[in-house]
């Protein structure tokens, strides 16, 4: 789980609000102020130094110390994608946490629906057995957010805050103004905007306002709505190992993509398993862009993620997977047929 009251008791500090609410234990959101206190002179030092629409994230322990930091480029065609877990090959790596799985949360980032709007954040809990926290205590799938935000997993802390300005001036202020500018919460716990969010949509954690809305390939899960068609993924080895050619297909439907889908060896955690050593455990996540596009995601996998054809050279973050273009993971093509007519609600 996140942040315990237990671990907080050494690390208050004499006459300041947030900490001393956080030795008291009376909550998890203020365990998360106690340590965001620590971290602040910090992320407010790092985020002045990050360029006007770049985003900087920044995983501290439960004492607000940094171990680990990674500024995402402002988002253009695609999104910008980030691996966070306790193997070397995630993008933010955090090896000194057994409670982080090796491969915890992908983290994507998204353009502003506007010239200067926030960036739009989307996150996806890739199975870590510590879960993903919000602010507020809740344990989540997923979750999004505009602009800024953080979530915790195992003893660790993320901080998400835009970069220049913006960010400084987010964390100015008291303690409590500036951990309230960041999570829509005081430390205290009270608050209506992160709650409300989160309790917007069931399964998936939406933060910054009350009604589900399309956030660049995520779109809000409607539970009522049955699920829709997405045709057929299919994953076919290259370099078939003397067994003729083998192939896998899954049919898709809209929820499975609205929440995404794993891909890998590993069949009790992947949607769609493969074999072949060329492929890792879990190796890609997919979800949908729109009625033409799929989004395919590396997760920090071995042989990596690439456009159609290539099967050398550097892995993509992220790659665009239409009906005339596949992807390659490792040796594997994945390709898309899509179910004809699609509407997207």
């Amino acid at each position: 789980m996140g942040l315990k009251p237990e671990d907080s008791a050494e690390q208050a500090v004499a006459g300041n609000g947030a900490a001393q609410a956080a030795q008291d234990g009376s909550n998890p959101t203020a365990l998360l102020a106690g340590c965001f206190e620590r971290a602040r002179p910090v992320l407010r030092a790092l985020v002045a130094g990050v360029e006007a629409g770049d985003s900087l994230v920044v995983a501290t322990d439960r004492k607000g110390f940094p171990v680990a930091q990674r500024v995402l480029r402002r988002p253009r065609d695609l999104p910008r994608a980030l691996v966070i877990g306790r193997h070397n090959r995630c993008a933010l790596s955090i090896p000194n946490d057994n409670r982080v799985s090796l491969r915890h949360v992908l983290l994507t980032a998204w353009p502003a629906s506007g010239e200067s709007g926030p960036t739009r954040f989307r996150g996806y809990d890739l199975g870590g057995r510590a879960g993903v926290l919000l602010a507020d205590g809740k344990r989540v799938p997923g979750f999004s957010f505009q602009g800024h935000g953080l979530i915790s997993l195992g003893r660790t802390v993320v901080f998400v805050v835009p970069g220049s300005d913006e960010g400084v001036g987010l964390l100015d202020g008291t303690e409590s103004e500036a951990f309230e500018n960041l999570t829509g919460l005081d430390p205290s716990g009270k608050g209506v905007r992160l709650a409300a969010g989160a309790a917007a949509e069931p399964g998936v954690a939406h933060i910054g306002g009350d009604e589900p809305r399309e956030f660049g390939g995520y779109r809000g899960l409607d539970m009522d709505a049955r699920p829709q068609p997405r045709g057929v993924l299919r994953l076919r080895s290259t370099k078939p190992a003397g067994r003729g050619e083998e192939v896998r297909e899954l049919d898709l439907d809209s929820r499975q993509l609205q929440r995404g889908l794993l891909i890998g060896r590993y069949s009790d955690r992947c949607s769609l398993a493969g074999h072949g050593r060329n492929l890792s455990r879990v190796h890609a996540l997919v979800t949908e862009e729109s009625a033409r596009s799929l989004l395919v995601y590396d997760l920090a996998s071995t042989n990596g993620v690439r456009p159609s054809g290539m099967t050398e050279g550097p892995s993509h973050a992220v790659v665009r997977l239409t009906e005339d273009s596949p992807v390659m993971l490792g040796h594997f093509e994945l390709a898309w047929v899509p179910n004809r007519g699609v509407k997207l609600h």
